[in-house]
């Protein structure tokens, strides 16, 4: 995106890596179009949102969830809070926006559980795992954000 010549503001509630795993950092062009912020969304939506405001993005890409599969099964609630409540808080928030032309959600394979061949776009939902169970909540709430107010969603 950056070599097209488009300003991206990047959002993380980790600290950014190393500046040899971020190409704004060390390649000629980039660096005055890329802002960082640090936010967390369980607990800064009002920030982040303010953020949003100021920038106006006309499109967003949400890579934000809380990973872990394994790790998911000890305190499956922290994956629900991240996963799916806060989630919901700022796409309700994004819904409001007259600026937003395109919300990119990535998802994960995790939402079909195990299979045994390619997963097909009409492969129905079978998560096994709480980490799981939290992407597929938010994908279908996403869902109905698209049928109740046009949400501009991708997945």
């Amino acid at each position: 995106m950056l070599e097209h010549g488009y300003e991206v503001l990047g959002v993380s509630r980790s600290d950014q890596p190393q500046a040899v795993f971020l190409p704004y950092k060390w390649l000629e062009i980039g660096q005055e179009q890329f802002v960082f912020e640090r936010v967390d969304l369980n607990h800064d939506l009002e920030h982040l949102m303010e953020l949003v405001r100021s920038f106006r993005p006309s499109h967003v890409v949400n890579f934000a969830a809380q990973g872990m599969v394994a790790q998911s099964w000890q305190i499956p609630e922290h994956w629900y809070q991240t996963n799916v409540v806060a989630q919901v808080r700022f796409h309700d928030q994004l819904r409001k926006l007259d600026f937003l032309e395109k919300y990119v959600h990535v998802s994960t394979p995790e939402v079909y559980g195990s299979t045994d061949n390619w997963v097909t776009e009409s492969f129905n939902f079978l998560p096994s795992t709480p980490y799981a169970v939290s992407r597929a909540a938010c994908d279908l709430h996403l869902r109905s954000f698209y049928e109740a107010y046009g949400f501009p969603v991708v997945f």
